[in-house]
């Protein structure tokens, strides 16, 4: 018995396969699992979307006590601390915890739901990768580091045995096994998730038949994903509410501009939870004293946010946001935190699609490195299958249209991968 486990950066799921075949497992609340940690003192972790309301709800249970982060923590885009090679860990409540026990307490809770679901105790398992695991590998080397830490995050879950699959392998695999659209011919996976953009070039052969195969021609990927959207639009309309622009006086009276690594904390929504929090809050406290009059109020602001534990309410507002976009012309950055901040943020399309324009030109290369990688021409192409929440953006829905006109359609947007990852390592599919 075996787990495929799509671990990603904004949604896990998994699928088993048994004496019956592969299916899908409900987590408890659907197949779907938000990848969310939420733990306090003394208390079980909570994952998902029960991570979501203890969250909610401790936040009106130890309002007016302090500093919030002394009580509870919340984590989210996990697997983006899994590449960081300069994030280690963090400490929680006077214990270090290393990136991979972060990770490990999320999977164990999910292996724990997994194993209630099936019915059985498993131990394997094949988990989705990103087709490139460091930007900054030339010889492949910080890729193994960082699957080494994918193992270590999976042993502390309790998988004794685990291997992986490209995730838009998988997806390619999903295809070959029946479960998405498309005929003989190549095939284009475009898997645009929270945290990175892959594209597998495959080539299906036998469709509709038993012997139904794919073989993979080329791939690509990069370090763009739904969460770097986000923080663009929070650094173009969001930080300058915290005091991204300001000024603060120095000891021979002149003044410089604000640091600017305060407020890149805020726009990167993951990384300030996981960051030394008491550092960060002592700066600011320092900064509110020697700011201009006009940046004071935005300055305490931010102290208020990080002694309130309020950014994932901030990133939910530009998230929710940025997904009405993909329907509506029109959509509000509306977040409170009273006293001091009170953010009201009109965002039409065209203006978002102005600020991500520069990521739409990056996917475009991703899609490009991997038709070269391929030895193929964009015609060659007979279908294209879009996977992943953030592929539903209309800015990058658009340039694969222009690049592949009517043959762009819409897989499983988050399952695809998890129900390819068994059929691709049974196969024995691999990146090119």
């Amino acid at each position: 018995m075996m787990y495929g486990i799509d671990f990603g950066t904004s949604n896990t799921v998994v699928t088993v396969r048994d004496g019956t075949g592969s299916r899908l497992l409900d987590l408890g609340a659907g197949t779907v699992v938000p990848s969310l940690l939420y733990f306090e003192k003394d208390r079980r972790a909570s994952i998902g979307d029960e991570a979501v309301a203890d969250y909610t709800e401790a936040l009106g249970r130890f309002k007016g006590q302090g500093n919030l982060y002394q009580h509870f923590r919340f984590f989210q885009a996990l697997k983006l601390a899994l590449k960081n090679p300069l994030f280690r860990g963090t400490t929680v409540f006077g214990t270090f915890f290393p990136a991979e026990s972060l990770a490990g307490l999320f999977l164990r809770e999910v292996k724990q739901r997994a194993d209630r679901a099936s019915g059985v105790v498993c131990n394997s398992a094949v988990l989705g990768r990103p087709v490139m695991l460091s930007e900054a590998s030339s010889d492949g080397r910080d890729d193994e580091r960082v699957l080494e830490r994918y193992r270590a995050a999976c042993a502390y879950a309790g998988f004794s045995d685990v291997s992986f699959v490209p995730e838009p392998v998988a997806a390619a695999a999903g295809i070959a096994a029946g479960k998405a659209g498309g005929g003989d011919g190549i095939v284009l996976v475009f898997d645009f998730g929270g945290g990175t953009l892959d594209v597998a070039i495959a080539r299906r052969s036998g469709s509709g038949r038993a012997g139904s195969s794919m073989s993979i021609l080329g791939s690509s990927g990069h370090d763009l994903g739904g969460y770097l959207l986000n923080e663009d639009v929070s650094r173009a309309r969001i930080i300058r509410h915290f005091g991204s622009g300001g000024k603060f006086r120095t000891m021979k009276g002149s003044y410089l501009d604000m640091p600017s690594w305060i407020t890149d904390q805020v726009a990167s929504f993951y990384a300030l939870p996981l960051g030394d929090i008491a550092a960060t809050r002592k700066t600011v406290k320092d900064l509110v004293y020697d700011a201009r009059p006009v940046d004071k109020p935005k300055l305490r602001g931010l102290l208020d946010f990080l002694d309130r534990n309020q950014t994932f309410s901030l990133f939910e507002a530009i998230d929710g946001a940025k997904i009405r976009l993909s329907d509506e012309a029109e959509a509000n950055i509306d977040w409170n935190l009273p006293p001091h901040l009170s953010i009201r943020e009109p965002l039409s399309r065209v203006n978002f699609e102005a600020i991500v324009a520069p990521r739409v030109v990056q996917a475009r290369f991703v899609v490009e490195a991997a038709l070269s990688r391929a030895g193929i021409r964009a015609e060659d192409v007979g279908s294209v299958i879009r996977v992943g929440g953030s592929s539903r953006v209309p800015a990058f829905v658009a340039m694969l249209e222009e690049m592949f006109p009517g043959r762009v359609s819409e897989g499983e947007v988050f399952t695809s991968i998890a129900s390819g990852l068994l059929a691709a390592h049974d196969a024995g599919l691999s990146i090119t």
